[in-house]
């Protein structure tokens, strides 16, 4: 009883936003609708919004795409905290969850996203935490547009192929879908070389490490990356891979983030 009370709950204030009908059935999925392939994750839908039952859209692919705004935030906190950027890029805004965290500390992210409705959903997110006026949503391929683009800071959460990255011992980088990390990097460091990437935990670091620029005609230490292996619960959920400015301190760290409303 008291689960079927929820989910009345959670469909009562879902309604209220019902300013994307033609994609409504796409974007806003109660306990009764979400598919069956996603209940684990709409277990953890106040670990992915904390403002889930403010009307936050997520399209099916963002369930399992959307960066936990715990580890969006602390990500946002290390780029800020050594950096300072005015602008920052998020070239795979997805529904918005580490763009939001961005805003809320620089002046201006840019959010690129090729998928309509998903770039939708970007957008109404960031409405509902006040930050959307600090953000560029552009709807197109980065990598048509990277050219055309500047930033002072790249963020890169780039498609990690779907889940099936949880059934190898070690992820290939080098093959990860659609797009590999060395075709990201190269169209990424013209840009800055001060980037921040998001990747499964059990990311082949080694390959990582390869992406090391050693330009010699910097003005910083550009021969290190950190590699910030972020823990929820205990447990780890991704890691961070930071060069340029960003990789400080360099080689590893672990953050032990709080639970706040995270679900396992």
């Amino acid at each position: 009883m008291q689960s079927s009370e929820n989910s009345s709950n959670d469909d009562a204030e879902l309604d209220l936003y019902d300013d994307g009908a033609d994609i409504w059935d796409q974007v806003a999925f109660t306990a009764q609708t979400i598919p069956s392939g996603l209940k684990k994750y709409w277990k953890q839908r106040f670990s992915i919004f904390s403002k889930f039952t403010e009307g936050i859209w997520m399209n099916e692919q963002s369930w399992y795409s959307v960066t936990p705004e715990v580890i969006a935030k602390n990500i946002a906190e290390h780029i800020y905290n050594n950096c300072r950027p005015s602008v920052v890029l998020d070239a795979f805004c997805g529904a918005g969850g580490n763009t939001i965290q961005l805003a809320m500390l620089v002046d201006k992210v840019i959010a690129v996203e090729k998928d309509p409705v998903t770039i939708r959903c970007a957008k109404h997110n960031a409405e509902i935490y006040g930050v959307a006026d600090k953000i560029e949503f552009i709807e197109g391929d980065f990598f048509e547009l990277a050219p055309f683009i500047e930033a002072d800071v790249v963020f890169l959460s780039p498609p990690w192929g779907g889940p099936q990255y949880l059934f190898q011992e070690v992820f290939d980088l080098h093959t990860m879908e659609p797009y590999n990390l060395a075709t990201i990097m190269n169209v990424s460091r013209p840009i800055s070389p001060h980037i921040a990437v998001y990747l499964p935990r059990n990311s082949n670091i080694a390959q990582l490490r390869q992406h090391v620029d050693n330009g010699q005609d910097l003005d910083y230490d550009d021969n290190t990356i950190l590699i910030s292996y972020l823990h929820v619960h205990g447990k780890c959920k991704g890691i961070c891979a930071y060069y340029g400015a960003l990789a400080v301190p360099s080689t590893t760290q672990y953050s032990i983030l709080p639970a706040g409303s995270a679900d396992e």
